[in-house]
Protein backbone atom coordinates (compact mmCIF):
# COMPACT_ATOMS: atom_id res chain seq x y z
CA UNK A 1 0.00 0.00 0.00
CA UNK A 2 1.14 3.30 -0.92
CA UNK A 3 2.30 5.22 2.31
CA UNK A 4 0.91 8.64 0.74
CA UNK A 5 -2.74 6.86 1.65
CA UNK A 6 -2.05 5.75 4.98
CA UNK A 7 -2.84 8.81 7.66
CA UNK A 8 -1.99 8.18 11.63
CA UNK A 9 -4.40 9.23 14.37
CA UNK A 10 -3.06 11.72 16.32
CA UNK A 11 -4.61 9.65 19.31
CA UNK A 12 -1.77 6.72 19.01
CA UNK A 13 -0.72 5.65 22.47
CA UNK A 14 3.25 5.65 21.87
CA UNK A 15 4.08 9.24 22.02
CA UNK A 16 7.60 9.68 22.27
CA UNK A 17 9.80 7.23 19.93
CA UNK A 18 13.54 6.80 21.14
CA UNK A 19 15.31 8.58 17.97
CA UNK A 20 18.00 6.04 18.18
CA UNK A 21 15.98 3.02 18.11
CA UNK A 22 13.86 4.43 15.04
CA UNK A 23 17.13 5.09 13.04
CA UNK A 24 18.15 1.55 13.67
CA UNK A 25 15.16 0.15 12.67
CA UNK A 26 14.75 2.45 9.46
CA UNK A 27 18.11 1.01 8.44
CA UNK A 28 16.99 -1.89 9.06
CA UNK A 29 13.92 -1.13 6.84
CA UNK A 30 16.10 0.38 4.25
CA UNK A 31 17.66 -2.77 3.68
CA UNK A 32 15.04 -6.34 4.39
CA UNK A 33 11.94 -4.08 4.04
CA UNK A 34 9.01 -3.94 6.31
CA UNK A 35 8.89 -7.84 6.87
CA UNK A 36 5.73 -7.39 8.95
CA UNK A 37 2.34 -5.76 7.68
CA UNK A 38 0.55 -2.66 9.11
CA UNK A 39 -3.23 -2.83 10.14
CA UNK A 40 -5.07 0.07 8.87
CA UNK A 41 -9.15 0.29 8.17
CA UNK A 42 -10.66 2.25 5.44
CA UNK A 43 -11.55 5.78 5.80
CA UNK A 44 -13.14 8.44 3.55
CA UNK A 45 -10.35 9.42 1.15
CA UNK A 46 -7.79 7.00 2.29
CA UNK A 47 -7.07 4.63 5.04
CA UNK A 48 -6.25 5.03 8.78
CA UNK A 49 -3.46 3.51 10.57
CA UNK A 50 -4.55 1.27 13.61
CA UNK A 51 -1.51 -0.83 14.47
CA UNK A 52 2.12 -0.41 13.52
CA UNK A 53 3.49 3.37 13.51
CA UNK A 54 6.84 2.27 13.69
CA UNK A 55 6.72 0.52 11.10
CA UNK A 56 5.64 3.32 8.94
CA UNK A 57 7.69 6.19 10.21
CA UNK A 58 10.87 3.92 9.84
CA UNK A 59 9.57 3.33 6.35
CA UNK A 60 9.13 6.41 5.76
CA UNK A 61 12.70 7.62 7.19
CA UNK A 62 14.11 5.04 4.83
CA UNK A 63 12.38 6.39 1.79
CA UNK A 64 9.97 3.99 0.91
CA UNK A 65 6.69 4.40 -0.71
CA UNK A 66 4.94 1.89 0.19
CA UNK A 67 4.70 -1.09 2.61
CA UNK A 68 2.84 -4.30 3.18
CA UNK A 69 -0.74 -3.74 4.99
CA UNK A 70 -3.70 -5.26 5.83
CA UNK A 71 -6.76 -4.02 5.66
CA UNK A 72 -9.89 -4.73 8.03
CA UNK A 73 -12.91 -3.08 8.57
CA UNK A 74 -12.46 -1.71 12.02
CA UNK A 75 -15.32 0.05 14.44
CA UNK A 76 -13.94 3.62 15.25
CA UNK A 77 -14.83 2.27 19.11
CA UNK A 78 -12.67 -0.28 18.72
CA UNK A 79 -9.52 1.63 17.66
CA UNK A 80 -7.91 2.59 20.42
CA UNK A 81 -8.34 -0.92 21.92
CA UNK A 82 -6.71 -2.77 18.95
CA UNK A 83 -3.85 0.20 18.83
CA UNK A 84 -2.81 -0.48 22.99
CA UNK A 85 -2.86 -3.64 22.61
CA UNK A 86 -0.33 -3.64 19.63
CA UNK A 87 1.76 -1.34 21.32
CA UNK A 88 1.41 -3.17 24.63
CA UNK A 89 2.35 -6.68 23.12
CA UNK A 90 4.97 -5.77 20.46
CA UNK A 91 6.74 -2.69 21.56
CA UNK A 92 7.27 -1.45 25.72
CA UNK A 93 5.95 2.40 26.18
CA UNK A 94 7.26 4.43 28.13
CA UNK A 95 5.38 4.14 31.94
CA UNK A 96 3.39 7.07 31.27
CA UNK A 97 2.35 6.35 27.64
CA UNK A 98 1.63 2.88 28.62
CA UNK A 99 -0.64 3.96 31.78
CA UNK A 100 -2.70 6.49 29.78
CA UNK A 101 -3.14 4.19 26.66
CA UNK A 102 -4.67 1.62 29.43
CA UNK A 103 -7.06 4.31 30.89
CA UNK A 104 -7.95 5.49 27.11
CA UNK A 105 -8.99 2.17 26.52
CA UNK A 106 -10.44 1.72 29.73
CA UNK A 107 -12.75 4.74 29.32
CA UNK A 108 -14.19 3.83 25.93
CA UNK A 109 -14.73 0.00 27.22
CA UNK A 110 -17.08 1.68 30.42
CA UNK A 111 -18.33 4.32 28.09
CA UNK A 112 -16.70 7.37 29.93
CA UNK A 113 -14.27 10.14 29.43
CA UNK A 114 -10.77 9.88 29.80
CA UNK A 115 -10.82 12.67 32.79
CA UNK A 116 -13.83 10.51 34.65
CA UNK A 117 -11.91 6.92 34.22
CA UNK A 118 -9.39 7.26 37.10
CA UNK A 119 -11.72 8.37 40.12
CA UNK A 120 -14.13 5.43 38.94
CA UNK A 121 -11.78 3.19 39.50
CA UNK A 122 -10.78 4.46 42.76
CA UNK A 123 -14.69 4.37 43.23
CA UNK A 124 -14.96 1.08 41.87
CA UNK A 125 -12.49 -0.48 45.08
CA UNK A 126 -13.78 1.33 47.51
CA UNK A 127 -17.36 0.37 46.74
CA UNK A 128 -17.19 -2.77 44.51
CA UNK A 129 -20.00 -2.60 41.36
CA UNK A 130 -20.39 -6.70 40.26
CA UNK A 131 -20.94 -5.73 36.38
CA UNK A 132 -17.91 -2.90 36.38
CA UNK A 133 -15.98 -5.32 37.62
CA UNK A 134 -16.45 -8.07 35.39
CA UNK A 135 -16.01 -5.99 32.54
CA UNK A 136 -12.35 -4.45 33.93
CA UNK A 137 -11.04 -7.97 34.95
CA UNK A 138 -11.70 -9.14 31.44
CA UNK A 139 -10.31 -6.19 29.56
CA UNK A 140 -7.46 -6.10 32.07
CA UNK A 141 -7.23 -9.82 31.10
CA UNK A 142 -7.28 -8.94 27.33
CA UNK A 143 -4.35 -6.19 28.21
CA UNK A 144 -2.35 -8.89 29.80
CA UNK A 145 -1.03 -6.04 32.63
CA UNK A 146 -2.10 -7.39 35.77
CA UNK A 147 -5.15 -6.73 38.14
CA UNK A 148 -7.05 -2.81 37.21
CA UNK A 149 -6.97 -2.74 41.14
CA UNK A 150 -3.89 -2.94 40.87
CA UNK A 151 -3.35 -0.64 38.12
CA UNK A 152 -5.49 1.93 40.01
CA UNK A 153 -3.91 1.86 43.29
CA UNK A 154 -0.02 2.24 41.83
CA UNK A 155 1.01 2.80 38.38
CA UNK A 156 -1.70 5.23 37.32
CA UNK A 157 0.24 7.53 40.49
CA UNK A 158 2.55 8.43 37.79
CA UNK A 159 0.22 10.77 36.46
CA UNK A 160 0.24 12.96 39.72
CA UNK A 161 4.20 13.67 39.19
CA UNK A 162 5.34 16.98 38.41
CA UNK A 163 4.84 18.16 35.00
CA UNK A 164 9.33 18.42 34.54
CA UNK A 165 9.29 15.18 35.19
CA UNK A 166 6.91 13.83 33.16
CA UNK A 167 7.66 15.70 30.01
CA UNK A 168 11.11 14.22 30.96
CA UNK A 169 9.42 10.50 31.01
CA UNK A 170 7.73 11.03 28.14
CA UNK A 171 11.18 11.54 26.15
CA UNK A 172 12.52 8.86 27.54
CA UNK A 173 15.43 10.93 28.85
CA UNK A 174 14.23 9.69 32.93
CA UNK A 175 13.02 6.63 33.28
CA UNK A 176 9.67 5.39 36.21
CA UNK A 177 12.12 4.38 38.99
CA UNK A 178 14.16 7.31 39.36
CA UNK A 179 11.26 9.66 38.12
CA UNK A 180 9.09 8.16 41.05
CA UNK A 181 12.28 8.80 43.73
CA UNK A 182 12.74 13.06 42.36
CA UNK A 183 8.91 13.20 42.81
CA UNK A 184 8.88 12.42 46.37
CA UNK A 185 10.94 15.82 46.47
CA UNK A 186 8.50 18.32 47.54
CA UNK A 187 10.28 21.66 47.36
CA UNK A 188 10.21 22.34 43.24
CA UNK A 189 13.66 24.38 43.29
CA UNK A 190 15.05 21.83 45.47
CA UNK A 191 13.47 19.23 43.08
CA UNK A 192 14.84 20.53 39.89
CA UNK A 193 18.57 20.95 41.05
CA UNK A 194 18.38 17.35 41.85
CA UNK A 195 16.53 16.50 38.68
CA UNK A 196 19.23 18.39 36.64
CA UNK A 197 21.94 16.45 38.58
CA UNK A 198 20.10 12.92 38.09
CA UNK A 199 20.09 13.42 34.38
CA UNK A 200 23.99 14.69 33.97
CA UNK A 201 25.82 12.37 36.83
CA UNK A 202 23.73 9.64 35.82
CA UNK A 203 22.47 9.60 39.31
CA UNK A 204 20.92 5.75 40.21
CA UNK A 205 17.45 5.74 42.80
CA UNK A 206 19.68 5.42 45.79
CA UNK A 207 22.00 8.66 44.75
CA UNK A 208 18.85 10.61 44.65
CA UNK A 209 17.25 9.45 47.68
CA UNK A 210 20.85 10.16 49.88
CA UNK A 211 20.95 13.64 48.22
CA UNK A 212 17.71 14.30 49.04
CA UNK A 213 18.80 13.54 52.56
CA UNK A 214 22.01 15.62 52.25
CA UNK A 215 21.98 19.18 54.03
CA UNK A 216 22.02 21.72 51.32
CA UNK A 217 24.33 23.74 52.43
CA UNK A 218 26.72 20.86 51.80
CA UNK A 219 30.10 22.40 51.58
CA UNK A 220 32.04 20.16 48.67
CA UNK A 221 28.77 20.43 47.06
CA UNK A 222 28.20 24.23 47.12
CA UNK A 223 32.23 24.28 45.75
CA UNK A 224 31.60 21.63 42.93
CA UNK A 225 28.62 23.99 41.81
CA UNK A 226 30.97 27.05 41.83
CA UNK A 227 33.36 25.56 39.78
CA UNK A 228 30.93 24.41 37.09
CA UNK A 229 29.62 27.92 37.03
CA UNK A 230 32.47 28.95 33.95
CA UNK A 231 31.05 31.44 31.61
CA UNK A 232 33.30 28.91 29.01
CA UNK A 233 31.91 26.19 29.79
CA UNK A 234 27.95 27.54 29.62
CA UNK A 235 28.83 29.10 26.14
CA UNK A 236 29.53 26.02 24.98
CA UNK A 237 25.74 24.18 25.49
CA UNK A 238 23.34 24.06 23.71
CA UNK A 239 20.85 26.70 23.29
CA UNK A 240 18.37 24.53 25.00
CA UNK A 241 20.78 23.79 28.13
CA UNK A 242 21.78 27.73 28.33
CA UNK A 243 18.50 27.94 29.20
CA UNK A 244 17.97 25.46 31.68
CA UNK A 245 21.25 26.66 33.09
CA UNK A 246 19.49 30.16 33.55
CA UNK A 247 16.70 28.95 34.66
CA UNK A 248 17.75 26.77 37.92
CA UNK A 249 20.12 29.88 38.35
CA UNK A 250 17.03 32.25 38.25
CA UNK A 251 15.17 29.73 40.99
CA UNK A 252 18.59 29.44 43.18
CA UNK A 253 18.18 33.37 43.04
CA UNK A 254 14.77 33.25 44.11
CA UNK A 255 15.54 30.80 47.32
CA UNK A 256 17.96 33.00 49.02
CA UNK A 257 16.48 35.92 48.56
CA UNK A 258 13.79 34.33 50.08
CA UNK A 259 15.79 33.30 52.90
CA UNK A 260 15.24 35.87 56.00
CA UNK A 261 18.98 35.47 57.04
CA UNK A 262 19.87 37.37 53.64
CA UNK A 263 18.02 40.31 54.15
Amino acid sequence: MELSRIRVRPEQPRRYFDEAALAALSESVRQQGVLQPVLVRPVEGGYELVAGERRVRAARAAGLTTVPAMVREVAETDVPLLAALENLQRQDLNPLDEVEAILTVTAQRLGVTQVEVLPLLHAQRRTPDPVTTAQLDALFAQLGRGSWASFAANRAGVLRFPADLLELMRAGKLEYTRAAALARVKDDARRRILTDRALTENLSVRDIVAAQKAPITDVSQLRRVRGLLDERRVTRLSRKDQGRVTRLLEELERLLEADPASR
